[in-house]
């Protein structure tokens, strides 16, 4: 007769830290924490657990005789804004009785005190941290997978994040504002797929490009198309540049977006699309020189989200470029590529007037000519004085200032021959011909948003 095996306990790990004003208690409470299989670490204060919670990973904390519930509570409540996994354990004196607020979260364990009855507590304890911690990994690969767009680790991106999730959470319109080349766009591509996800429709309407009718036209439809509003039903409709529309056309979208319906012929269609604007304008200036819709913007400034200037969030430029320099390498066809620590430094002190959009570009010219597998700052130097100099510099010449115009728009548009033409008011086929003029191969061949190597 076989003898069965009971089944293996699988014992959560983790630091625990011991906190004792008495060092007597300090020293019994490492003993039993390391009994329980426990890596321990003692602290004399609630002040001095706090600290190091806050800067290092501890699972749980052993508070022995807390002389203020108060005290225990805003600890736990500020671990738990800033997601920190540290869950508590308390340990009261003789004779004292604990009345715990709902909000508090902790294990008591009562006298008598031996290592196995906290040995329990902290089984339940490192259990829950293990748990929050694997529930922050995973929310912060969903986040990765939304905000694919928006990479960088600045408090000024989380807290961006915050505001994206919480523009999630309703239909209402949102105005995303931030300089030219910020992302705008971006947060409003990461509104959409958390609150709809990828199956529903995104489109965007650049306002900026189109006439006063053509967006009318665009937005609203006629009798032959339904128009965006339409047909972004439960998904989102994007405008770029908001403050580039004509005031009737803005007065005509308010009352739209007001009546959650618009008129069309002799029908009403209903709005069932998310709006969401972008403006690098500040509209209730606008509105003072009555070149914007009040109540438009009554409407849109309900929920604002606002992209910081990559200058005032340099600690996402060394994780953004690479991005972008994995995205040009691969497009180019070239091995992947990285920044030397020389080149990494030399971008965090570039102001980035351009903002992210200059930093693309940035990345992208690297790759338009073959290099070693590391960018020196030697490879990146030309292209950053590139972009430190004036398209107003006295002395050019009206060819100069033609080309650098033209050079710009073609590289704010990511080589986008349509949307470079539309800018700038001319035929696709004379600025093909501009284009190859300044060394830029054929339309639709490889290479073409780049200039080819006069040496080659």
């Amino acid at each position: 007769m076989s003898v069965s095996t009971p089944p293996a306990t699988i014992r959560p790990t983790g630091r625990v830290v011991a906190c004792a004003a008495d060092p007597a208690a300090q020293r019994q409470l490492e003993l039993a924490i390391r009994r329980n299989g426990y890596d321990a670490i003692a602290v004399s204060s609630i002040e001095q657990l706090r600290d190091l919670a806050l800067d290092e990973e501890i699972a749980a904390a052993v508070i022995d005789e807390p002389q203020s519930i108060e005290q225990v509570q805003h600890l736990d409540s500020e671990l738990r804004r800033l997601d920190r996994p540290t869950q508590l354990v308390l340990l009261p004196s003789i004779g004292q009785r604990m009345n715990l607020p709902k909000s508090l979260t902790c294990e008591v364990v009562d006298p008598p005190l031996t290592p196995e009855r906290i040995g329990r507590a902290l089984f339940a304890a490192v259990g829950r941290a293990q748990l929050i911690i694997e529930n922050l990994e995973l929310r912060q690969k969903l986040e990765g997978r939304m905000f694919d767009g928006l990479i960088g680790f600045s408090g000024q991106t989380r807290e961006m994040r915050n505001q994206i999730h919480f523009a999630a959470e309703h239909d209402q319109p949102v105005l995303v504002v931030g300089e030219v080349g910020c992302g705008k766009s971006e947060a409003a591509r990461a509104i959409h797929l958390t609150r709809s996800g990828p199956s529903k429709p995104l489109l965007t309407i650049r306002c900026q490009l189109l006439t006063s009718a053509a967006v009318e036209k665009e937005l609203f439809g006629d009798e032959e198309c339904e128009g965006r509003i339409s047909a972004a039903s439960d998904g989102t409709l994007v405008l770029e540049d908001i403050d580039s529309l004509t005031l009737p056309v803005q007065a005509k979208l308010a009352a739209a977006i007001r009546n959650s319906a618009y008129k069309r012929g002799e029908n009403f269609v209903p709005v069932r699309s998310r709006i969401i604007a972008t403006s690098s304008a500040n509209l209730r200036k606008l509105c003072a020189e009555q070149k914007f819709d009040l109540r438009l913007a009554e409407l849109l400034e309900r929920n604002v989200i606002s992209v910081a200037p990559l200058r005032e969030r340099i600690e996402d430029v060394a994780c953004l470029a690479e991005h972008f320099l994995q995205q040009a390498s691969v497009r180019e066809g070239q091995h992947p590529r990285r920044l030397s620590n020389e080149a990494l430094n030399r971008l965090e002190t570039h102001h980035w007037p351009g903002n992210v959009r200059e930093l693309e570009n940035v990345m992208n010219r690297i790759c338009s000519l073959a290099g070693s597998s590391d960018v020196t700052v030697e490879e990146l130097l030309p292209w950053l004085e590139q972009t430190e100099e004036s398209t107003e510099a006295p002395g050019m010449t009206l060819r100069e200032m033609e080309r650098k115009l033209i050079e710009a728009t073609f590289n704010r548009f990511g080589g986008n021959r349509e949307l470079t033409a539309k800018a700038l008011q001319i035929g696709i086929r004379t600025l093909s011909g501009k284009l190859r003029e300044y060394g830029y191969p054929p339309r639709g061949g490889p290479g073409s948003n780049r200039k080819q190597d006069r040496a080659a």
